[in-house]
Formats: structure tokens, sequence, C-alpha cells
């Protein structure tokens, strides 16, 4: 089944020309999104378009011409679940990517087709297949006494995974800090991921604490954006390409959070991966396999 309309001819949409090529690798990554959509249904999970993905369902009724890929947000329990079951529940080409599966330390999750490439040239330590991304909403900071004991705590422990040469500097700066010396000691001196894995059960056990949520790294100042709980509670599903996502039911809302007052014009605005390679026909090993073979070739 094709996911886009007239995947195979170039089209014009929005004063911009979508070429066969794009609408290709739309398709793989809706494919992707079905394979998602039967894993949530079967385990009672929910996810949600956001940013450019939740724009273009709003504005376009499918992808924002000029974007490139997917963007989908879940509840921090909802995408723990999901990542004790995507690994059993999915086959090849597809691949559930987190900061525990292979080389790169990723703050969110992304479902990739291991057959097609949307990669980095000269970067062969993760699978780089096509892919839709899968950002957590966390409990944050919503002005009650709770959440302000905490949320000095969530962004030490992100920090000392994430940012580690900044908080050292707050440390060798004297920038007041919540998490003990003796305690600070011992993260430093654990393996990244497993630094990672404190600050997602951190999050996972809060997740109560607070009824505004966040994918954390928008809480750092400039980025914050007013997303509740409430806003997430009804679901509707709207039209996009030859399918259907889900949005919150206040959508008009919520897109107006991402975007603010200007969502409704149409700006181009510039791929958000311009520097990856995609194909939707070739792997990322095979040319990751070209590459080295045209580097030392055989004698």
């Amino acid at each position: 089944m094709a996911w886009v309309k007239d995947v195979y001819r170039d089209e014009i949409r929005s004063g911009f020309l979508v070429t066969a090529h794009r609408k290709r690798v739309w398709d793989i990554e809706l494919n992707m999104l079905a394979e998602l959509e039967r894993i949530c249904e079967k385990y009672h999970l929910r996810y949600f378009a956001a940013w450019g993905t939740l724009l273009g369902a709003v504005r376009h009724g499918g992808f924002v011409p000029w974007d490139d890929d997917m963007d989908l947000v879940m509840m921090r329990p909802d995408y723990e679940r999901l990542k004790e079951v995507a690994s059993q529940e999915l086959a090849e080409p597809y691949f559930f990517q987190t900061a525990y599966t292979d080389g790169a330390l990723f703050g969110i999750a992304r479902l990739r087709n291991s057959a097609t490439m949307a990669m980095l040239p000269d970067i062969n330590y993760f699978n780089q297949g096509i892919f839709i991304d899968i950002h957590p909403l966390d409990a944050v900071h919503d002005g009650g006494t709770r959440m302000e004991e905490l949320r000095s705590y969530q962004m030490e422990l992100y920090a000392l995974a994430m940012e580690e040469d900044r908080y050292r500097e707050a440390m060798a700066g004297g920038v007041p800090l919540v998490i003990a010396p003796t305690e600070r000691e011992r993260i430093l001196h654990l393996p990244l991921r497993e630094r990672f894995r404190l600050y997602e059960e951190f999050q996972l056990a809060h997740f109560d604490d607070s009824q505004r949520v966040n994918y954390y790294p928008q809480e750092f100042p400039g980025r914050q954006m007013t997303l509740t709980k409430e806003l997430f509670s009804r679901i509707l599903r709207l039209p996009f390409e030859q399918t259907t996502v889900p949005v919150p039911a206040v959508y008009e809302e919520a897109v107006q959070i991402y975007y603010a007052s200007s969502w409704r014009q149409l700006i181009r605005g510039d791929s958000t991966h311009e520097g990856l390679l995609f194909s939707p026909d070739v792997s990322y090993r095979t040319y990751q396999a070209a590459q080295q073979e045209r580097r030392f070739p055989m004698p």
C-alpha cells in the first residue's frame, strides 16, 4: 500500500517542488508509523503528532512540503512501556533505537528502517536508516512547591548524562548544586548510558508530580512551552496523506503552543535534516561498505 498519493510523481505543493524521491521517503516513514500504531494499539499506548508533523496535519493534511521526517510525542510512562516491548514486536528491517541500543547516546527514541538510508557521511557507529522521532514528555516545573524542589535534580541529572562539560564548569565555578558531592562523584564515574538511565528513571518516578509536561531539553531558557496533561487528555485523528495521525482534540491550541500565532502563515523553512543523505532504496550499511572500500581498496 502507498501511504502517499502519486508517490512516484513529482508535485508542486504550496509553491514547493515535492519530488518523487521525497515522497518515497515520506512513504517509508508512514509505513513505520503503521507499525508503531499496531504496537501502541496492542499495548494501549498513546502517541501524538508534534512539531512539524502536527503543523502538517493541521495546515496541509499531510507533510509540510519541505519537511523530511516525522515527530511524535508520548507521555513518559507510555514511552517507557514502548521501550520495553518494541524490540520483541519489531523484526527486520525495523529497528527501535534508544540511548541503549547502539553507538550513539540519543535522548529520544527513533524507529528506523534498516534497509534504507538517512545518514550523516563518515558516521558508522549507529543505525542510520530512515526514521521517525519519538520524544518523551516529562513532568516539568508548574509553579508548585513539589516541582520547585525537583527541577534542580532534573536539570543536574540530565546535565550529568548529556552536558558533562557544562556541569563540570558549574562545579568549578561554585554554582550551587543540589546533588550531594559524594553522589555526584559516584554518578560521574558511571558510563554515560547508566547516567542517562538514572535520569530517565527519575523522570518516570516523578511523572505524577506536575500537570505541566514537556520534552525536557525544551525546558532550557528560551525554549519553554506550556504543554499540559489536560491538553493531551482527548484525542482526535486528522487526515495525513493517505492515513490519519492522532493529535490533541484542541489541536489549534496545541499547534499555536509549538509555533505561536505565525503557524497559519505559509513561511517556507529548511528541512531540519539538510545534512543527511536520504535513500529509500539503498541501505546505510551498503553505503558505508562502499565508502569503506573506496578508502581502502582491495590490493
